[in-house]
């Protein structure tokens, strides 16, 4: 990492350390920037960019598809797509078969695109509703629900994959979620940051994060062996919640990350960064112990054209978008 990145790291990422919170008189624990692992591959073929140090517990992480199964749509490299992560995620399975895996999202995974009446797009819906399919369909565990995810559940059901601590309504949400993985329990839960998106949702509310997530994060300890939280624009709250929280093991912060960077430990609680648009993969290995988890390694896998598509999903995402072309023709007068 550069200079210039280490500074950026150390001015805006956690200038909070030193803060005293009203949430909480704990004293900040020392954050770890040094020394951990972490790899970036930008080359080679699918097989190539597998691992090759054994893990018993894999991690992969994305974020903000914000409704999409295609790339990120950039000009010159574009990065991304729900096949290519699928191709991905299948070589993994080949290369390192006794390993357990589990994949999560951070949050705005739907799209909130607004029409010019201030309510939501009319092709929304359509490609939310193809994203959640392509959710299900690649093996989705747990999905931070942030403020923007939260227009477009008004009018759709929220998929069982859904996770908040804070985000509450009369539409059943999930606060957590345990997975089995092997002799482990892994709880999940996730928080987002109390801000509105432009498209109003009257269905929800967003509590503090840090006051609904700590009694969930205490029931999760009390019945799992290894704790994940996924955390939307709440950097500061997710700090603190890793004070309150000691047993938390795994942060995965999601906020338009676009820098590589490595993982950092605060306290006892690791905490990793979801690259915008899952234009990267991430793919943390970890090992198990009487502790919660042991760091291997923290990899971001470049989703580059040298991925190749999965057949099954690419022709999901074909049958996707000649569904959502046709309704953005007639939304943008293409057609008569």
């Amino acid at each position: 990492m550069n200079t210039l990145l280490l500074a950026f790291c150390s001015a805006t990422l956690f200038g909070l350390i030193g803060c005293q919170s009203a949430h909480s008189p704990t004293p900040a624990p020392t954050v770890q920037r040094h020394g951990l692992p972490s790899e970036l591959l930008t080359e080679g073929t699918v097989r190539e960019r597998q691992s090759s140090q054994d893990a018993e517990l894999v991690l992969f992480y994305s974020g903000e598809h914000q409704g999409s199964l295609e790339t990120c749509g950039c000009p010159k490299r574009p990065r991304g797509s729900i096949s290519r992560l699928q191709s991905y995620l299948n070589a993994h399975n080949q290369t390192h078969p006794d390993s357990e895996a589990l994949l999560v999202n951070g949050g705005w995974w739907l799209s909130d695109a607004l029409g010019q009446d201030g309510a939501l797009r009319a092709d929304a819906p359509v490609m939310n509703r193809h994203l959640v399919e392509a959710f299900e369909q690649v093996g989705m565990e747990a999905a931070n629900l942030s403020y923007l995810d939260l227009p477009a559940l008004e009018e759709q059901t929220i998929p069982d994959f859904a996770v908040s601590a804070n985000v509450k309504s009369e539409k059943p949400i999930s606060t957590h979620l345990f997975l089995e993985r092997g002799e482990k329990t892994i709880a999940i839960t996730g928080i987002t940051k109390q801000d509105q998106s432009f498209s109003p949702s009257p269905s929800f509310r967003i509590e503090d994060p840090v006051e609904a997530a700590v009694p969930v994060l205490e029931e999760m300890s009390s019945k799992a062996d290894i704790l994940i939280l996924l955390a939307f624009d709440a950097a500061e709250e997710a700090q603190i919640l890793a004070q309150r929280v000691p047993d938390l093991d795994i942060i995965v912060d999601t906020r338009q990350n676009r820098q590589h960077g490595p993982p950092l430990k605060i306290g006892d609680t690791l905490w990793v960064k979801s690259h915008y648009q899952t234009m990267r993969l991430g793919e943390l290995r970890l090992n198990t112990s009487s502790r919660g988890v042991d760091l291997v390694v923290d990899r971001k896998i470049d989703l580059d054209s040298a991925i190749e598509d999965e057949s099954d999903m690419l022709r999901q995402m074909e049958e996707a978008r000649e569904e959502i072309n046709a309704v953005q023709a007639k939304l943008f007068g293409l057609v008569e």
